[in-house]
């Protein structure tokens, strides 16, 4: 059988306990800081008086290695203990151990076996001082951080200088020269970063309202762009499409400053996209998924007709309300429970549907999003767009100018946009 529990405090506990403080950073700042050193106070769970008598040789033992403990191979005290004595006629006194004390720092950090951690970062605050002062006090708040990142400090501190001298705006990331720092190594300490030049740089050279992880945006820096892929469905006089050529890949921030076309569609498949009939005036501009809200920064989107075409499925409307909310006058088309029910042999399930409340969609669309939440068509029913049948996409599209020769009997027209229709 095992030793029975005695609950009275091992030297190890007591380490243990001291060993969670010092991981709160409050010793080190206390230290870095040069504040006067308050002996550390720790009581001991010892016997109690009732034990002596009937536990007097667990006790003995439990002292006997106690004591052994408190004290290093070389047979010097690790700590001071404090006694007290207990018992009485029927035991006699005992000298039991009711606290220990540690009476300086360097005590501290040769018990916890932390004199080398706390040399390195004394080092690490005196190249602070040296090179960007205005740093230290961060240092000292947040000293186990600084030494966490040790090996790659020098190169932090060189990093958040080469920023503070350069003009951000004008360049990429990648354009950082300091020596062994490269766009990964930004991307690995950023928040790290982050937190120091948010410190040195003046507050007009970063934006506080974004996050950590938006690096480039919160500080200034040039962001990769965007692009934006788009076909042209009829000719038309423009300078991006010399003849022969029908289909770009542009910046989105260079198309945003080219003429508008009269009208755009923002389709969410490739193929449909690829495929999309001829249209005169227009343009298609392939929304890929919830890349769509690269468009959102096209703002001649404002003054020309869009209709947007995606799936009809709960993310397909989410994608719907989230354009029309920058773009209130989208039109959607194709996206009705008439186009649903047309091909009821071509319903796949959804595979995460989502139930988030659209503010941005007509009362019929957002019907058909409560319809297709609660399962009224049966168990998360979808229709991708590019199971709908060619002739009725010709079909969507005659109403707008009649300009196709032979429409289809059968025609779905395009939904008005939440401005003529009110949200339910």
């Amino acid at each position: 059988m095992g030793a029975k529990p005695t609950g009275w405090s091992r030297v190890s506990d007591l380490i243990a306990i001291l060993r969670r403080r010092w991981k709160s950073g409050r010793y080190l700042s206390d230290h870095l800081a040069g504040a006067d050193w308050s002996p550390v106070l720790l009581p001991i769970n010892a016997p109690k008086a009732t034990e002596l008598l009937d536990r007097l040789g667990e006790i003995t033992a439990w002292l006997e290695r106690f004591e052994s403990d408190s004290r290093d191979t070389g047979g010097r005290d690790r700590f001071t203990i404090e006694y007290r004595t207990l018992g009485g006629r029927t035991v006699g006194s005992n000298r039991l151990p009711a606290r220990i004390r540690i009476d300086t720092f360097h005590d501290l950090c040769a018990l916890l076996g932390t004199t080398n951690d706390t040399r390195s970062l004394e080092g690490l605050v005196a190249m602070t001082r040296d090179r960007l002062p205005g740093l230290v006090p961060w240092v000292i708040a947040h000293p186990l951080v600084t030494l966490a990142n040790a090996t790659v400090w020098p190169d932090v501190l060189a990093t958040v200088e080469w920023i503070a001298t350069h003009d951000a705006p004008h360049l990429y990331i990648r354009q950082i020269d300091v020596e062994r720092v490269d766009t990964k190594f930004v991307e690995a300490n950023r928040n790290l970063l982050s937190d120091l030049l948010a410190i040195v740089l003046p507050s007009h050279r970063f934006d506080a309202a974004l996050p950590r992880h938006d690096f480039a945006g919160r500080y200034r820096f040039r962001r990769k762009p965007s692009y934006t892929r788009l076909r042209l469905l009829a000719p038309m006089d423009s300078a991006l499409f010399a003849p022969g050529i029908t289909e770009l890949t542009l910046r989105t921030d260079e198309l945003a400053r080219q003429p508008p076309p009269g009208r755009a569609f923002i389709i969410e498949n490739e193929v449909s996209y690829l495929a999309f009939p001829d249209v005169p005036g227009a343009i298609a501009i392939f929304g890929g998924g919830f890349g769509i809200d690269i468009v959102k920064a096209i703002d001649w989107l404002d003054d020309v007709e869009v209709i947007y075409w995606g799936d009809i499925d709960t993310h397909g409307l989410v994608m719907l309300s989230r354009l029309r909310a920058r773009f209130p006058h989208v039109q959607s088309m194709l996206m009705d429970d008439a186009t649903l029910m047309a091909h009821q042999a071509q319903w796949v399930a959804e595979p995460t549907p989502t139930d988030q409340p659209l503010l941005h969609l007509t009362g019929p669309e957002a019907d058909l999003y409560r319809d297709l939440i609660e399962d009224r068509y049966g168990t998360h029913v979808r229709l991708e767009q590019e199971r709908i049948r060619f002739s009725l996409v010709r079909s969507a599209l005659w109403p707008l100018h009649g300009f196709l020769k032979s429409p289809t009997t059968t025609r779905f027209t395009i939904r008005p946009s939440a401005a003529d229709s009110p949200e339910p």
